[in-house]
């Protein structure tokens, strides 16, 4: 009965070419599309699911109440770390983590940049980040002692044994090579290329040893992993006024345990609520995936149905001669099924032809493997749901025709038979417009984040990281750049102008609310700052050589100004309390307000003053239709003089900027090429119908022809 079934299948595909390409056509391109997406979604789902206890892991975050905004940060005090380590017996493993900086790192003359964190023991025991050599209980136990990855060894020490070897790190540190990890899979929140223990920070960073009971400053990442049997709901809440309790302060945060399993998809906060994440775009293209093969569906079904007339007759007479319902509906869903399986082999090929062209828009890590057999019976079983919907309809609309109606030629489709087809030609097209009314509201909104005025002016601005060796050697080298007759101006300061790194609420001032703790981006840096920078001025001026006072001097910008009230700001008084010190800084500017963190969120109040040791980032600006080239090469030769332990590596602030909006623009593609296939499909199938329909008055224009010239 089957083998009949496939028999019919094919004469009828064979005896409608066009037809049958256009179906196959359509439902190829649909299903191509939506097991892409089903890819990607099982790519994102898939983060950090490698831990076998990934269910008992979680990070400390702390829920504070700043400028009467409640806000969620992953940064809390050090500490925290000694409390829950010493004083939590349902903790079975606790670790530290900076945040997973570049450092300089070099054996022998070879120079190489890599980007590590800073952990405790704990912390290969609690992640599944396997070790090739090296024992988990013994790595990390030597303070100056440096675990690699499988790559970071090979770049390296090429094909010799790296083990006891010896790593310089940022040309002060001499580091022993003890282990060699796996290379961290793609799918992990946390990325990294080496680790080296935390306590080798304590003892060399007198910052981080002056810490040790300052329950204020927020600086690092806890992790935990609770004990099994324990309850990590039980413990987030036994911890969430330990800082409360520890400085005897209402006013500051409560902590709490995030799990893992929500970092990667669940990680943004409202008002101390979790509110979604990335989690959001993978339901919003889940859902486009599925619209984009219910529109192929809908396009099969409309021409199946449109061309029942001529399959009619085979339904009259195969229920004439005994035939039932249900046997004519399992040989419709047969045909459907075998134009699905057909389309899917060609969904197959389509797909690995478009991957490599998706690399840029969030594909990269993504493939189709062949030899995954759970893979290859999701993507089968995608295929068959799709044959059964798709040919749901026309099964039940064929197989329900009258034999008397039809052997007496009395079947006519008319309004009847129509009426379903327009409605899912609507609906096709309803959801197609949906879709690209939707991209164009994401490129929108990205383009009003692009166009909003930042505040200062991010072209011909180069950004180097601070060294140790540029620290000390800065002077000579702000004037050997300037020297070149290519750089225009040059400062440090503590954070790069794309990104804020300190964040504090020791500010007061004349007429501050004592109840109210106010917080405010914090930026350290030196003179020729606002001129580096191409800051707009709103009042007064940038730090000048020529101002001894200046030296405690403060810029506010505009959303500052609208906290503290001043009506004439410049010259006004505000306290900085540092420990037991109180540092007076007089206002010199009023900014405007500078977009440096994210360019789709309000912009934070802020203060700039000048501070000699100001360290973090060296910003320089070009002169204008200067060669950039050249000026490059100007500036490697220069600071790899001051800097020899480095490789020269620079960011142009334009681009770091427009890398903010990666992941919008990402989205915004992606929705754009999902919503342009959802048209080609849906004009696709309204082809077909339309020539379909030519056909039919062709014929009965034939037809009336014929009778005009007999009568």
């Amino acid at each position: 009965m089957l083998s009949n079934y496939l028999k019919i299948a094919l004469r009828t595909l064979l005896r409608n070419k066009v037809y049958s390409f256009i179906n196959i056509a359509g439902l190829a391109v649909g299903m191509a599309f939506a097991i892409l997406i089903g890819l990607w979604v099982r790519y994102e789902l898939s983060y950090d699911s490698f831990h076998k206890n990934g269910d008992r892991i979680a990070m400390i975050r702390k829920h504070n109440l700043f400028n009467h905004e409640k806000t969620t940060k992953i940064a809390v005090s050090l500490p925290v770390y000694d409390e829950i380590k010493t004083n939590y017996p349902e903790i079975k493993h606790v670790t530290r983590a900076d945040w997973g900086n570049f450092h300089g790192l070099k054996v022998g003359e070879s120079k190489f940049s890599k980007q590590g964190h800073f952990v405790d023991p704990d912390f290969l025991k609690m992640f599944d980040y396997p070790l090739i050599q090296g024992s988990i209980e013994t790595v990390l136990k030597n303070p100056r002692s440096i675990v690699l990855t499988e790559s970071a060894a090979k770049a390296m020490f090429k094909n010799a044994d790296p083990i006891g070897k010896i790593v310089r790190v940022d040309n002060q540190h001499d580091m022993l090579v003890t282990g060699i990890l796996k290379d961290i899979p793609k799918n992990s929140s946390l990325d990294f290329e080496f680790l080296m223990p935390f306590e080798f920070s304590i003892q060399s960073n007198e910052f981080y040893k002056s810490q040790r009971t300052n329950w204020r400053n927020n600086f690092l990442m806890v992790m935990v992993e609770v004990r099994e049997g324990a309850s990590m709901e039980a413990f987030s809440a036994k911890i969430t006024n330990l800082i409360k309790i520890k400085t005897q302060n209402k006013k500051l945060g409560t902590l709490f345990a995030f799990p893992l399993n929500k970092w990667h998809l669940h990680n943004d906060f409202k008002d101390w609520i979790n509110v979604g994440g990335r989690i959001d775009d993978v339901r919003l293209f889940g859902l486009i995936g599925l619209f984009v093969l219910f529109i192929a569906c809908i396009n099969f079904m409309n021409l199946s149905t449109a061309r029942s007339e001529k399959r009619a007759r085979e339904v009259g007479v195969r229920k004439a001669i005994g035939s039932q319902r249900k046997q004519l509906i399992w040989q419709f869903l047969c045909e459907s099924l075998l134009v699905t399986f057909i389309a899917f082999i060609m969904s197959l090929v389509l797909i690995q032809l478009v991957l490599p062209l998706l690399k840029d828009f969030g594909f990269q890590h993504i493939s189709f493997d062949f030899d995954n057999f759970p893979l290859i019976l999701a993507a089968l079983g995608v295929c068959i749901i799709t044959g059964f919907l798709a040919g749901s309809y026309p099964a039940f609309y064929l197989s329900s025709y009258s034999v008397v109606n039809v052997l007496k030629g009395a079947l006519t489709q008319g309004n009847k038979g129509s009426s379903p087809r327009k409605i899912l030609v609507v609906t096709q097209f309803t959801f197609s417009i949906a879709l690209i009314i939707g991209t164009i509201i994401i490129f929108k909104q990205i383009q009003y984040a692009k166009n909003r005025p930042l505040g200062y002016d991010p072209n011909n601005i180069i950004s180097l990281g601070m060294t140790s060796d540029l620290l000390k050697n800065y002077q000579t080298l702000r004037q050997d750049l300037l020297n070149t007759n290519m750089v225009e101006a040059v400062c440090k300061s503590s954070s790069p102008p794309t990104a804020i790194w300190n964040q504090w609420d020791s500010f007061s001032w004349p007429g501050k609310d004592p109840n109210v703790v106010q917080i405010f981006s914090v930026i350290q840096t030196d003179f020729d700052y606002q001129k580096t920078l191409g800051m707009k001025m709103k009042a007064g001026r940038g730090f000048s050589r020529e101002f001894a006072t200046d030296s405690s001097a403060a810029i506010i910008n505009e959303a500052t100004l609208k906290i503290i009230g001043f009506k004439n700001p410049i010259g006004e008084t505000i306290v900085l309390s540092d420990g037991d010190q109180d540092k007076k800084l007089r206002i010199i500017g009023v900014s405007e307000n500078v977009v440096s963190q994210n360019p789709f969120s309000v912009v934070e109040p802020s203060i700039t003053f000048f501070s000699a040791d100001a360290s973090g980032d060296i910003s320089l600006r070009l002169k204008e239709n200067v060669d950039v080239r050249k000026a490059l090469k100007s500036i490697k030769t220069i600071t790899n003089k001051y800097n020899p332990a480095y490789n020269f590596e620079y960011n142009f602030v334009d681009e770091e900027f427009g890398k903010k909006f990666k992941a919008e623009d990402q989205i915004g593609a992606l929705a754009g090429i999902f919503s342009g296939l959802a048209i080609f499909i849906s004009c696709l199938g309204l082809f077909g119908l339309a020539a379909y329909m030519a056909e039919q008055r062709t014929k009965r224009l034939e037809s009336e022809k014929y009778w005009v010239h007999r009568f």
